[in-house]
């Protein structure tokens, strides 16, 4: 579990990548949206290798310890599901419109942050992966030491209040009005932007999946979502009641689409308030509800620990 994060590393290349085909930064029209459709290497190459590594591993997985052990279909299907949500991030007119609409973008944000990740990590990549490996490389990787460094490498960055806290920066750093105005302007900042909203989306979720093991970790992964759900909040609250449009890159770009600069930013606070926020409540609910149980411990995650030991 604690390598989900690397091993879905290829896919913060997917969430780059329009940022390095970065469009022509005109407005885009109602009639002209359906055009807009992006075709990116950088996007397709990333997202088939993933998928087809996944995929591997999970058949194979499957031919030794049977149809849907060690990873169950439901997980597969969570895997695919934020697969496609990459896609409408990405790939579909939705990327293209966030040029024009402030609140096409933070819709585009909340599901590279709160809604693929969480998804994409339910599958078990981590368990899946190793299985697409060619035989020996993990003992190999293992005898080196890789593997180990890499784990504890990750250790520090996967707690649930250093991940929460790195989030929690991405989120309020990209969001001030100067970086957001230049991330729109500039293909290299827009990339960092995507970066970092995927990659620490993944390490917060992650965390907060591995918090829930014991009773301690189940603590501070409430108080991670919880301080999450918190601060972003107060972040929708600030961009919905500003006063003024706050990104002076939309100000003249709205009107095709029948609302003004400051109603488009109302939305967008809104979208980032409420899908987002119910996102982060549902986790902290989630985890919550551990309490209730008589033990910490997961017989699915049992059945993936034993798979995990049964690597070729």
């Amino acid at each position: 579990m604690r390598l989900s994060c690397l091993a879905l590393s290829p896919l913060i290349v997917v969430a780059a990548g329009p940022a390095v085909a970065h469009g022509d930064g005109m407005p885009i029209g109602p009639d002209d949206l359906w055009h807009h459709w992006t075709f990116d290497p950088w996007i397709w190459v990333p997202l088939i290798i993933v998928h087809w590594l996944y995929g591997r591993g999970v058949l194979r997985l499957w031919n030794k310890a049977g149809w849907g052990r060690g990873i169950s279909t439901p997980r597969v299907g969570a895997f695919i599901g934020g697969e496609l949500i990459l896609v409408i991030s990405l790939v579909s007119p939705l990327d293209s419109l966030g040029e024009t609409l402030f609140s096409a973008h933070m819709a585009q944000h909340t599901l590279l942050v709160a809604v693929a990740p969480p998804l994409l990590l339910a599958g078990f990549p981590g368990a899946a992966f190793p299985w697409a490996l060619p035989r020996g490389f993990l003992t190999t990787a293992v005898r080196t030491g890789g593997a180990r460094w890499v784990a504890r490498a990750l250790s520090w960055f996967l707690r649930p209040l250093p991940a929460a806290i790195m989030h929690g920066v991405a989120l309020w750093v990209w969001h001030a009005p100067v970086l957001f105005d230049a991330a729109l302007e500039s293909s290299l900042l827009h990339t960092l932007e995507h970066i970092s909203f995927f990659g620490t989306g993944l390490l917060f979720w992650q965390s907060l999946a591995l918090s829930s093991r014991s009773t301690a970790g189940v603590a501070f992964g409430i108080a991670a979502g919880f301080l999450t759900l918190i601060h972003s909040g107060f972040l929708s609250a600030l961009i919905t009641f500003a006063p003024d449009p706050l990104y002076e890159w939309y100000l003249n770009r709205t009107a095709t689409w029948g609302m003004g600069a400051l109603e488009d930013q109302q939305l967008a606070g809104l979208l980032m308030g409420v899908p987002m926020g119910m996102v982060y409540l549902l986790a902290c609910l989630a985890l919550a509800a551990r309490f209730l149980e008589p033990t910490h411990s997961s017989p699915e995650l049992a059945r993936t620990a034993d798979a995990k030991r049964a690597l070729p």
